[in-house]
């Protein structure tokens, strides 16, 4: 049984304001909420996220909650120290996405601030440890995300068209080739669309990707 399990399995029986005042919080506030809840729901128990909590900072939450659930302290450490060394290990490992390729080529009058704030419809996310999966399960799982974007887009991307097909892009500069139906139609290396950026000057930040949420 890992952490998140021992920690569902001791609480579960608790009201979310009951962990908190166990805790040492006086009233159920809204932040703490929001991150008991997204401990419970999180495989890095929240961890991926950053959390400043005026009473535990932010690794300090998920150790008063273990200590509240009854945890041995020196276990819950070794746990939350093993799950941190495998999220800097995820997070230095090539993200893998899905690119819904629509041929498209820019044509003159349209605003490069429009391609960029729209980008993300075309570029999608799957869950940071998803590549340790295995190879025939990401893949199955890339050519169903390719059916569920096409059922859910109606095929069209705002700005960008026509959908004609994704790339499931495993490696740098390295894609599967998945139809609109979800079916593997080939490979291809050297694969590398241009992204559309929109920033102030002098800052490398996309500002579009401020407001998109990313699939964790």
């Amino acid at each position: 049984m890992n952490l998140q399990q021992e920690l569902l399995l001791r609480t579960q029986h608790l009201a979310d304001a009951d962990v908190l005042h166990g805790m040492g919080y006086t009233t159920a506030d809204e932040t703490a909420l929001a991150q008991l809840h997204a401990i419970r729901a999180s495989p890095y128990l929240g961890l991926e996220k950053t959390h400043r909590d005026a009473r535990y900072g932010e690794r300090g939450f998920l150790e008063a909650l273990c200590h509240c659930a009854g945890l041995d302290g020196a276990d819950s450490l070794a746990a939350i120290e093993t799950l941190e060394k495998r999220l800097a290990e995820d997070r230095a490992a090539f993200r893998h996405w899905l690119f819904a390729d629509t041929d498209y080529v820019r044509g003159p009058g349209t605003p490069i601030f429009a391609m960029a704030f729209t980008e993300h419809f075309r570029r999608l996310t799957f869950p940071l440890g998803f590549w340790r999966l295995p190879w025939e399960e990401r893949l199955a799982a890339a050519c169903q995300k390719a059916r569920d974007h096409m059922q859910e887009s109606g095929g069209k991307l705002v700005t960008w068209g026509e959908i004609k097909r994704y790339h499931y892009c495993y490696a740098e500069k390295r894609s599967i080739v998945i139809s609109t139906t979800g079916e593997v139609i080939g490979e291809q290396e050297g694969f590398d669309p241009p992204r559309a950026t929109f920033g102030l000057a002098g800052s490398d930040e996309n500002l579009p990707d401020r407001f998109v949420k990313d699939d964790e």
